[in-house]
């Protein structure tokens, strides 16, 4: 991604900020090649071989660097820095690889190396909100009476999980079966014309009748939904309209082929 000159933040393109990525290094790019993962274990006195716990991954970090071009006659400063600086994670892409994005924040020491005459460059500490990449949020519509069986794919390297929102259409208990690995979603007690929000990542529920006081977390049987890379067939059982969204994660970012 570093080899590109162009990128997207926060959906600004760099192009019309009037910065250019540039490398500072030594004419090579130095990129993570797989996530920072820490090994957590317990040792135990007599015992040479600690037991394993499991591994903790870290969310990916770089240092991005660009050139500001025409700073003296765009004067915009002040316009790149309120462009950059965002209370919270905001995706960024490359051109690269615009078909997979990060969520970032800049931490860290930012620099601006320059003349004194308005030419120069920024190093910029970057921070992202996991150890991995996505694609842009893909969305799957079906309309459920009775039963569907359907077939969806994660094409990224890593199981990931959906949000789905739910419109109920009948009286009958909504099930979404995940044929691949046994899973099954299923919500009872759902209301003609209720929409039903769920994030399965963050194991929420939100109802469209919520002001009213009512709340689904007991209505549902806290099965949420993985993906595994691949095909998965799925069957939706019940009466209501059905729209899943999905970001394929990914562990490296290769550039895209073209035929």
């Amino acid at each position: 991604m570093l080899e590109s000159m162009k990128f997207t933040f926060n959906y600004i393109d760099s192009e019309d900020m009037g910065v250019i990525m540039i490398n500072n290094g030594n004419g090579l790019y130095e990129e993570s090649f797989l996530p920072s993962r820490s090994i957590l274990e317990t040792k135990v006195y007599g015992r040479n071989k600690p037991y394993f716990k499991g591994v903790e991954e870290q969310p990916l970090s770089f240092t991005l660097s660009f050139y500001i071009e025409g700073w003296k006659d765009r004067n915009n400063l002040r316009e790149i820095t309120r462009w950059l600086y965002q209370p919270y994670y905001k995706p960024i892409w490359f051109e690269s690889n615009p078909e997979q994005v990060f969520y970032v924040m800049f931490e860290g020491d930012p620099k601006l190396i320059h003349n004194g005459c308005q030419d120069g460059y920024v190093t910029l500490p970057v921070r992202c909100d996991s150890p991995h990449s996505y694609s842009f949020p893909i969305t799957h519509s079906f309309s459920v009476i009775n039963e569907e069986k359907t077939i969806l794919n994660n094409e990224g390297d890593i199981t990931v999980r959906p949000k789905l929102k739910i419109t109920q259409y009948g009286v009958e208990d909504i099930s979404i079966k995940n044929e691949a690995n046994g899973q099954e979603f299923v919500l009872t007690g759902v209301d003609i014309g209720e929409v039903v929000t769920v994030d399965c990542e963050n194991e929420s529920i939100v109802s469209s009748f919520e002001y009213i006081d009512k709340y689904l977390f007991d209505y549902h049987n806290d099965v949420w939904l993985d993906f595994d890379i691949g095909d998965a067939e799925f069957t939706f059982t019940g009466n209501f309209e059905l729209e899943i969204t999905l970001e394929y994660a990914y562990i490296q970012s290769d550039k895209p082929i073209f035929f």
